[in-house]
């Protein structure tokens, strides 16, 4: 829940199955602090299921910046239109990732947003820009992203999505992608093109197994349930495609 420059964080533990209220707390501060709000949120969630955190998770979960509060907005409509994966969306989303930009130049995950739209531009299912309109924006984006924030998986995957589609060097582009994974496991879109990555290797059982791990991350997703159903397809699992 926002109001004004407050934010306020409600999470709750139930019991699924027998519908039992096991815990719930409520965390507030400030939008531009909304990260480290997520990380106290995430760590007392892994406290309370008893989960161990690895010292990589943990670091990450100590690791956030103070973000503008008018950028992360920005950033967020961004990734809105940009999941919508249609050429309107895509050029609403261009929009969004350079205001994210102008309003702080040195938001790394901005870039990697902007990275990943010019990709989409310019890939035939869109081809609202030619690939190579499309392909030198794209990875000059994703390197600054990179040199923003080398640790960030999202920058990682969108320079490996560049690699893959462009470059065709693949070898290089599974080394991005398993990196940005290493980083940031909980990031649907790395699971998500990795596993495109796989198939265009022929490796169609691994690319079925990273694509549901994608949809597992995000469920609601209509690109990645509709690309679980095309990876099926290809994989010859045909009455398990037409069922998703």
């Amino acid at each position: 829940l926002r109001s004004g420059d407050d934010v306020r964080i409600t999470a709750q533990l139930i019991d699924g199955s027998a519908d039992r209220h096991l815990w719930s707390q409520s965390y507030q501060g400030e939008l531009r602090n909304t990260l480290a709000l997520q990380n106290n949120v995430a760590r007392a969630i892994a406290d309370q299921i008893r989960i161990s955190v690895n010292p990589q998770e943990q670091s990450a979960l100590r690791n956030v910046r103070v973000v503008n509060p008018v950028a992360y907005e920005s950033y967020l409509k961004g990734r809105f239109f940009w999941n919508k994966r249609t050429a309107d969306g895509l050029k609403v989303a261009l929009a969004y990732f350079n205001e994210a930009i102008d309003e702080d130049p040195k938001y790394a995950q901005a870039y990697s947003g902007l990275a990943d739209t010019y990709a989409l531009l310019g890939d035939w299912q869109y081809a609202v820009m030619t690939p190579k309109e499309a392909l030198p924006q794209a990875k000059a984006a994703a390197m600054k992203a990179l040199e923003l924030d080398s640790a960030l998986g999202e920058a990682h995957t969108s320079l490996a999505f560049c690699l893959d589609g462009f470059d065709w060097n693949f070898e290089a582009a599974g080394s991005e992608f398993r990196r940005a994974i290493e980083l940031n496991p909980g990031y649907a879109t790395a699971h998500h093109w990795y596993a495109w990555h796989l198939a265009l290797l022929r490796r169609y059982d691994e690319a079925i197994v990273e694509m549901k791990k994608a949809m597992n991350v995000d469920p609601l997703s209509i690109i990645i349930n509709a690309d679980l159903a095309e990876l099926l397809s290809l994989a010859h699992a045909i009455d398990e495609s037409i069922q998703q």
